[in-house]
């Protein structure tokens, strides 16, 4: 878990969850007990936490669902792993955005976060209301944004 500094002195919690095996679509019920602890003290800690899996789309769909990450779900889900890319999808009753990286590496997802979650149980992202999302094409007309560059400065792909 890494806490990333933010605009306006805002951060970030980013939670890369546990590896997984590949063979089987259940999650144990004490890794889904752990993984909702972790969320929900980082909640307590951080104005947006970001959840990054290796799962795989059916893994992570039963992760969103599961009531016990219902009760204090991620406010987004970067996933990724066998299963489809998607642009984005909101999951958990409307609590978090779960986002699905493309296989063939020439486009990203793009999340612009038009009003910070609120930590109350109406709390709902709304597309273009408080969050928008979209697939953003890499070609070679795509300029590098400095202010992304500078948050994803000192992150490290280290296992």
């Amino acid at each position: 878990m890494q806490f990333k500094p933010l605009a306006n002195g805002k951060k970030a919690a980013i939670i890369v969850l546990p590896y997984l095996e590949k063979g089987t679509d259940t999650i144990s019920p004490d890794l889904i007990d752990k993984c909702a602890t972790l969320i929900k003290e980082n909640r307590e800690k951080a104005d947006l936490v970001i959840a990054m899996s290796s799962w795989g789309y059916f893994r992570e769909k039963k992760f969103l669902a599961n009531p016990v990450i219902g009760e204090t779900p991620p406010d987004i889900l970067l996933g990724s792993g066998d299963g489809p890319g998607m642009s984005g999808n909101l999951a958990a009753n409307g609590k978090t955005l779960w986002v699905r990286s493309y296989p063939t590496g020439k486009a990203v997802n793009r999340i612009d976060i038009l009003q910070w979650p609120e930590r109350s149980n109406d709390f709902k992202w709304s597309s273009g209301q408080n969050v928008k999302w979209f697939l953003q094409t890499l070609t070679d007309k795509l300029r590098e944004e400095p202010e992304v560059a500078k948050l994803l400065n000192g992150i490290s792909d280290d296992k």
